[in-house]
């Protein structure tokens, strides 16, 4: 009972993230490199749930990587809070978060590797995603690839984020090596976001409270 009860007080918590992020991303008074972007890229389980996992972090190996791919774009100082969240960084019009998993690679020496890795750009302002956006996220990810920095061949996820997407804009790209598949760039809007992990997270509760209540008797939630 009890941990059917933390399951609901966690799902409480999660609809009232997806309820911030409706009203600030349709508010043009919002500050979103503060309160809106911290937001959503804390919040990995709207992207699916493989990504809700406490697995996915900043490494020095990932910002290493990510100051030699973004190097051309952004300084140093661009990082925002490096101590706190040192997987964001501040780009001229986004913010993008880096993190990832690391898994034991199998060999003798047993040596970690990165083994995924999430790439989350939220685009601000009433911003709308084309061609370029997904294009420059697709850059990214072959950038990263090619980098040199990185151990291991990691797959990599990214997320192009903003109000809305302009016509004929590919939502869902793969970027692929000798046919293997190496990357997916999907391109998606605040309110899909929300819709998504609204239905995800509504048929979870609905089941919580039947099996709940089935255990009361009835009785309704105190």
């Amino acid at each position: 009972m009890r941990d059917a009860l933390s399951v609901l007080d966690e799902i409480d918590h999660r609809l009232a993230v997806i309820s911030a992020i409706e009203k600030l991303c349709g508010d043009p008074g919002t500050d979103e490199l503060h309160t809106l972007h911290p937001l959503v890229t804390q919040a990995r389980w709207l992207f699916g749930p493989e990504f809700d996992s406490s697995e996915y972090a900043s490494n020095i190996t990932l910002r290493n990587a990510a100051e030699k791919v973004f190097g051309r774009r952004v300084s140093i100082e661009a990082f925002l809070n490096p101590r706190q969240r040192p997987d964001i960084m501040i780009l001229a019009d986004a913010t993008c978060s880096v993190v990832g998993t690391e898994a034991f690679d199998g060999g003798e020496a047993s040596l970690t590797r990165i083994q995924s890795v999430l790439i989350i750009e939220l685009k601000k302002g009433d911003s709308t995603i084309g061609r370029e956006e997904v294009n420059q996220a697709t850059g990214y990810v072959q950038d990263f690839l090619g980098s040199g920095a990185l151990d291991g061949t990691p797959m990599f996820r990214a997320f192009v984020v903003g109000h809305s997407i302009a016509p004929k804009t590919m939502r869902d790209l793969e970027i692929k090596d000798e046919s293997v598949v190496r990357g997916r760039v999907q391109a998606t809007t605040y309110g899909q976001l929300t819709r998504s992990a609204h239905q995800r997270l509504f048929r979870l509760k609905d089941k919580i409270d039947s099996a709940r209540s089935r255990r009361t008797g009835g009785c309704g939630r105190r």
